[in-house]
């Protein structure tokens, strides 16, 4: 398991007097298994989502649910395909303390209450009854200012049950449309948390499918005791909102299979190589929703479009946390009792940062596990130091192109890891500035107060421990995107000595096929005299009786010479004497193009000398 922050982390411990605190409570409320059954019936939900969380190796049975008891029928069907389920609900009270209010899971993965009634059975297993039973009811005792509910690998049945229940908070398609796909996400890691301005479901691209879920429940049916907070349950659902979906890879154990919906490569173990690494997608979301009516509406105006309507909430009204986490590696944050003794929350918002330090510190350590065994994938091991053959087997790509399959993947894989560690650390600092950080951003989360006062500077007192925090798993895991840099370096050398020693040894394997074929040539040579005498004797006009001597002497006086001179030709000192031969012949033929040339300039003066004189002759006769 991947431990939880530990004690010294919850250090800042809120002044007594402070205003920074949650001002109301959460509206008590309840929801019936008759609600379940008809969300379950009649909503939209089945069937825009049944292809993602339908595995077509081990398809699920249809959910074809009229009571409680078809729908626990149904819970322990897919419990056979989803069996590493966990999930934690915690209410906190006006002390800021959380306090949980659901079955706790033991290591071995049987559950215990710790309420005051008995389980049911010593072998009470997570599954969707379970989960339900610990999410119908909110704030029962009237108490709470604040809730966190986390599920760890939900079943199908179990996001449907959230999808009902938390649809008062927050717009569940969107968020598990994020979850279950990578469409609205690319598949990366995304802030979405200016939402002052976000468009409402009913005019998104999710109305169709929302609907059903969305609409208004009957609040006065299900209110028990006299909640202070007031507040439509659809008005202005994504304003109120805010979420982080996280979205990268992990390492997954050989006897655990990923959810239908995240991405993995499904191939039986028995066509896998030795050294296959088993990667799939997980992702998580991490939700707040504040309640209470608007505190202040906001105003745009851009630039040839119509005038655009926000709102924002108070920043220390009453909330909702949510978290859904599907990790394929069935290793999650364990949180202890401390987490309930130390930790203290005074608004939504700080909650959401604590649960995000979670996020970022084990998605770092995912990825840090992650680089380790691919490095050791593409690492020698340090016997080829002391071993001839391991370095030749090294240094040379084999028959089943080992070693640049493996290079190829390793390297392109890291390429892709790296896009999501720099999408997770861009969603932090793009979202969270010093104007956040100083409760002065105009539209995430304002301290109302001014920034001088008293309850403002105690509030981003708090808000500084938070954002060390985050801040140093952010740098870890910047750190780890540097070493899958330098990894990937190391691959590119790797890469270029099995290029060069290949290259080299199929040059090798030419220049050795080049004299194969020489040799055969040579050979072949050796039968050119012998097969043209035999076909000049061969001529059926020509009567040569068997005992003719001249058959074996132009045989020999044929082929011996030939033979000969094809030998010589072989030899260095043949073919030196050949090319001063050439040489020798090529200056011959220049000096008598020379020679040539010079000649006819000779004639010629001597012919002008001849006239010259003859011109002289007849000058000086009387």
């Amino acid at each position: 398991f991947i431990p939880l922050l530990d004690g010294s982390s919850a250090r800042h411990v809120p002044a007594e007097g402070t205003s920074s605190q949650v001002r109301g409570k959460l509206a008590p409320r309840s929801f019936s298994d008759e609600e379940l059954i008809k969300h379950l019936r009649d909503s939209d939900f089945c069937n825009d989502f049944s292809s993602r969380l339908d595995d077509k190796d081990e398809p699920l049975p249809s959910w074809e649910i009229d009571s409680m008891q078809s729908f626990r029928e149904s819970a322990a069907a897919e419990g056979e395909r989803f069996d590493s389920s966990t999930f934690e609900v915690y209410e906190v009270g006006q002390d800021d303390r959380p306090v949980k209010t659901t079955l706790d899971v033991d290591v071995q993965g049987f559950v215990r209450y710790v309420g005051e009634e008995p389980p049911e059975s010593p072998e009470f297993i997570v599954d969707a009854p379970i989960v339900w039973e610990s999410i119908k009811e909110v704030n029962f005792g009237g108490q709470a200012v604040g809730r966190i509910t986390i599920v760890q690998e939900p079943t199908p049945l179990m996001l449907a049950a959230l999808h009902l229940t938390m649809s008062p908070h927050f717009d569940m398609t969107e968020l598990l449309h994020h979850l279950l796909s990578d469409d609205p996400n690319g598949g990366r890691t995304h802030a979405f948390m200016h939402r002052a301005y976000e468009r409402s479901p009913s005019s998104s691209a999710y109305a169709s499918s929302a609907s059903p879920m969305l609409s208004p429940l009957n609040i006065s049916n299900n209110i028990k005791g006299g909640g202070t907070s007031s507040f439509s349950s659809s008005s202005h659902l994504r304003q109120r909102s805010f979420f982080f979906v996280f979205k990268y890879y992990t390492l997954v154990p050989k006897d655990l299979d990923p959810a239908p919906w995240q991405l993995y490569e499904r191939r039986p173990s028995d066509k896998r190589l030795d050294d296959h690494i088993d990667i799939a997608e997980c992702g998580s979301i991490l939700a707040l929703s504040l309640e209470g009516e608007p505190t202040k509406t906001l105003k745009m105006r851009p630039r040839r479009e119509r005038a655009k309507e926000g709102f924002l909430f108070d920043t220390f009204g009453p909330w909702h946390l949510l978290s859904i986490q599907s990790f394929p590696d069935d290793e999650h944050t364990v949180r202890g009792d401390d987490f309930q003794e130390l930790k203290r929350f005074c608004n939504g918002p700080y909650a959401f940062l604590e649960l995000l330090i979670t996020e970022y510190r084990d998605a770092g350590k995912r990825n840090q596990i992650l680089h380790e065994r691919i490095t050791k994938l593409i690492t020698p091991p340090t016997e080829f130091m002391f071993n001839h053959h391991l370095r030749d087997k090294l240094l040379f790509e084999d028959k089943h192109f080992t070693y640049i399959r493996r290079y190829f993947w390793a390297y392109n894989t890291l390429a892709v890891i790296n896009t999501g560690i720099k999408a997770m650390i861009a969603a932090y600092v793009d979202t969270f500035t010093d104007d956040f950080w100083a409760g002065t951003h105009p539209l995430l989360w304002p301290h109302p107060s001014p920034p001088q006062s008293p309850e403002a500077m105690d509030y981003a007192a708090k808000m500084a421990v938070l954002r060390r925090e985050l801040d140093k798993v952010v740098s870890d895991l910047s750190e780890v995107l540097k070493r899958n840099e330098r990894t990937r370096k190391e691959i590119e050398n790797l890469r270029d000595q099995l290029f060069s020693g290949s290259s080299i040894k199929e040059s090798r394997r030419a220049i050795d096929q080049g004299d194969n074929i020489r040799i055969l040539t040579v050979i072949s040579m050796l039968f050119l005299p012998l097969t043209f005498v035999t076909s000049v004797f061969g001529i059926t006009e020509l009567h040569i009786p068997v005992t003719d001597w001249r058959f074996p002497v132009t045989m020999v006086l044929v082929g011996v010479p030939f033979i000969i001179l094809l030998y010589l030709i072989q030899t260095r000192p043949f073919v030196q004497c050949i090319q001063k031969i050439h040489e020798l012949s090529l200056s011959l033929l220049h000096l008598l193009v020379r020679l040539f040339g010079f000649l006819p300039r000779l004639f010629r003066e001597l012919h002008s000398s001849t006239s010259r004189d003859a011109r002289s002759v007849s000058a000086l006769s009387p």
